[in-house]
């Protein structure tokens, strides 16, 4: 008689939610190696407007060997290095904060992360908890090159127990762009757009879709492991979401076009209001809170720009009247964004698809 087994094994990835405190540290189980093959698939995909990011004549002239990884780029890896033993088990990701290229990293260069919990509190939402988690990703000389805070959303739990750190973070520091502007001073750039002033806003005109393809190779390639992101046998094509990392490079991207020429850019904190799914056509507009000189010849733009989801910015947005709420400092939460739209702007109502507020380092004098 034929005997029958049913499958008794499951493979758990995420957060193992009986076992997570405030101060655990988990590591990687990835180690990546990239090399400048990826770095042309990421230039063909994702717009750049940063010469250290696209010109090797331009970073030697800075001193260093070869075109950057890109600050995109390096935001994604970081925060996918963490999906499989992290993130696979949220529910939600809530906000990016602080995201910070702290070293040069270059094609050739082989990385892994660190993830450490730094708070864990009861959500707004009941049966939810909030977790604060620091990502650190570093080379294979053990030096630190991109760090940044994500917040997310995980079913309900009560923390073992709260350990102290066994290291500060000492390493979120602005060093590796003071190093820039020392380096920068003595060389000729002539490609400043347009200047700007606080109050500024702008359309800008670039827009393009996430394509089914690029969303499943880098998905593939970066370790993002959930399956909102490719599985097409559980979810429809009109479904399957683009993971958030690659949705702000792309806003990001898009609006650093009229911010040329850029030194080097910071995220301070990011989030998601409605999902974009693959094919969606990304566009975006930014206003301008302040214009900060920092010595002659160098200034930095603090904006906040919007991601659009399916809409042709210039265009369609050129005679929308936008309420002054929208760019105030004190809207934090997805449903801030919704609530001022859905009173006041009703030609934006289900196309934001995120909120980015972050500062550019520019060179300004020709």
């Amino acid at each position: 008689m034929e005997e029958f087994l049913k499958p008794n094994r499951r493979a758990e990835y995420g957060l193992d939610l009986d076992k997570v405190f405030v101060g655990k540290e988990i590591v990687s189980r990835y180690n990546i190696t990239v090399d400048e093959s990826v770095l042309s698939m990421w230039s063909g995909f994702m717009p750049t407007s940063s010469y250290p990011e696209s010109s090797r004549e331009y970073a030697g002239r800075l001193g260093f060997p070869q075109i950057f990884l890109p600050y995109g780029f390096l935001l994604n890896l970081t925060l996918s290095l963490g999906v499989e033993n992290f993130a696979h088990s949220s529910v939600l990701k809530l906000e990016l904060r602080d995201a910070l290229y702290l070293n040069a990293a270059f094609p050739g260069d082989t990385f892994s992360c660190i993830i450490r919990i730094k708070d864990i509190r009861p959500a707004r939402r009941t049966g939810n908890t909030v977790i604060e988690s620091s990502h650190l990703l570093f080379n294979q000389k053990g030096e630190p090159v991109f760090s940044l805070v994500r917040v997310s959303l995980f079913p309900e739990i009560q923390p073992r127990k709260t350990i102290p750190p066994e290291r500060d973070d000492s390493y979120q520091n602005n060093l590796f762009k003071e190093k820039i502007l020392a380096r920068a001073r003595s060389i000729n750039m002539e490609n400043v757009v347009l200047n700007f002033s606080p109050g500024d806003l702008i359309l800008h005109p670039y827009v393009r879709p996430i394509g089914k393809s690029e969303n499943l190779f880098w998905s593939t390639y970066l370790k993002n492991t959930h399956p909102t992101h490719y599985n097409y046998q559980r979810y429809q094509p009109g479904e399957i979401i683009v993971s958030g990392g690659i949705v702000v490079a792309m806003v990001t991207g898009i609006a650093a076009r009229e911010f040329r020429q850029i030194l080097m850019q910071q995220i301070h904190n990011a989030f998601h209001v409605h999902p974009v799914y693959a094919e969606d056509r990304i566009g975006a507009f930014s206003y301008v809170h302040e214009v900060r000189q920092l010595m002659p010849g160098f200034e930095e733009v603090f904006i906040r720009t919007f991601g659009i989801r399916n809409m042709d910015t210039e265009p369609e947005l050129s005679d929308v009247a936008f309420p002054k709420s929208l760019f105030n400092a004190k809207v934090e939460r997805p449903s801030e964004v919704r609530e001022i739209i859905n009173e006041k702007c009703p030609s934006l109502r289900d196309k934001v698809g995120c909120m980015i507020n972050w500062s550019v380092l520019r060179k300004v004098d020709g």
